[in-house]
């Protein structure tokens, strides 16, 4: 069994439990002070998220795979998780958004907010879970 997989596995499964803890709660989905819509495009969010990390967990597990049917595998699978985490730095380039709705809301880690340590972590561990993939491990 390669290390590699074990790696973007984690970051996928990761990717799905950590997401849903931050957007299946009262302050996204069911917040009641969020109009409708707003609410509506969370979840259809969270749903592209868990269907993205079941396809990279599925490409990296399913029986049958080819040595070059392989990499395309261990690389998409690598870039689904990279893209459910890079559009959180993206979007502070839209005036007006932040990653709170109150400054100081969230929890801090080294001064960062919470939630964009997943987005620079899952990345950098998709990263690592690729090279050792092109190392052979």
């Amino acid at each position: 069994m390669r290390i590699s997989r074990l790696v973007l596995s984690g970051a996928a499964i990761g990717t799905i439990i950590g997401t849903g803890w931050a957007d299946l709660n009262s302050t996204h989905v069911f917040n009641p002070g969020w109009p409708p819509h707003a609410r509506f495009h969370n979840a259809t969010g969270w749903g592209t998220v868990v269907g993205t990390q079941l396809l990279a967990l599925w490409l990296l597990w399913r029986p049958g795979q080819q040595a070059a049917d392989g990499d395309t595998a261990v690389t998409t699978a690598a870039m689904l998780s990279t893209i459910a985490w890079a559009p959180f730095f993206a979007a502070l380039a839209i005036p007006g958004a932040d990653v709170e709705d109150e400054p100081g809301h969230l929890a801090r880690v080294a001064g960062v907010p919470i939630n964009l340590v997943p987005a620079t972590l899952v990345p950098v561990s998709c990263a690592i879970g690729y090279l050792l993939h092109r190392q052979g491990r």
